[in-house]
């Protein structure tokens, strides 16, 4: 490992400690991605949720995703975060690292669905002295919830012990979002469903979400962004933001990307 990599892992650690101290008024917890540089080099999500746990008092959430490790390694990272007093974790299948791209790592997938490793986590606690119950944080993609294949398997991750959901990037009105909620307590599925509101920066910010995550932003968005860039991002996620308050019986939360900057939500609560 190079003193490159070094230095910039630890400015970015730097960078979201001072975030975390920055909003730990506005926010009930942090989700936590792992860190990585450029060439892919990375510092465990659950090792820094344990230090940044123990420097700013704050609920962090790690993020574990399934296509990285096998089962042994996900229950491992599972015990040392319950054991690190971690006490919400979100476990994630992953998208598919590029199979043709020789720098990608390999895709595992030992464990081939959320539910499986989460009725592998509840056992697990059942045999741990601490007897305490982490809390399991799932994604949700609301899009989907007319596949009858998909509706299944969050109804089982629900069955498995996932405690709460957390739906895609939200990029329609509130309205029409909501409609898909609706739908999705109608099918029986009644756990929590935090909202994400993903502020866009540019137009090509939004063209590189379409073609990495397969996002649905609509034309006249992409179009505002053209003309007016970060502001109308920005602008949007407000508004989003505030029709999510203005129906609390059916959005029990929102979860706010910092896109690497604090200030912006900051802005979008404010």
């Amino acid at each position: 490992m190079t003193e490159k990599h070094n230095i910039d892992l630890a400015l970015r650690f730097d960078k979201l400690l001072q975030s975390i101290n920055s909003l730990e008024t506005l926010a009930d917890g942090f989700c936590l991605p792992e860190l990585k540089d450029a060439d892919r080099i990375h510092l465990s999500s659950v090792g820094l949720a344990s230090e940044l746990k123990h420097r700013t008092g704050s609920a962090i959430v790690p993020t574990i995703t399934l296509r990285d490790s096998n089962r042994q390694n996900i229950l491992g990272t599972v015990a040392f975060a319950i054991f690190a007093g971690i006490e919400n974790l979100f476990l994630v299948r992953g998208d598919p690292y590029d199979a043709k791209n020789e720098r990608e790592p390999k895709n595992v997938y030992d464990v081939k669905t959320v539910s499986s490793i989460v009725s592998s986590v509840r056992k697990m606690e059942s045999h741990l002295a601490t007897g305490k119950r982490v809390t399991i944080l799932s994604p949700i993609n609301l899009v989907r919830i007319e596949d009858e294949k998909y509706l299944q398997s969050i109804k089982e991750r629900e069955g498995a012990g996932v405690d709460l959901f957390v739906a895609e990037s939200l990029f329609e009105d509130v309205a029409d979002h909501l409609k898909r909620v609706r739908k999705v307590r109608e099918a029986g599925i009644a756990h929590p469903i935090i909202h994400t509101i993903f502020p866009l920066k540019s137009m090509e910010d939004a063209l590189n979400c379409v073609r990495k995550f397969g996002w649905s932003i609509s034309e006249e968005e992409i179009d505002g962004l053209k003309q007016k860039g970060a502001e109308f991002g920005l602008e949007k996620a407000k508004e989003r933001y505030r029709d999510l308050l203005n129906n609390k019986d059916q959005a029990e939360g929102a979860c706010i990307s910092t896109r690497g900057d604090h200030d912006i939500a900051r802005a979008i609560t404010a």
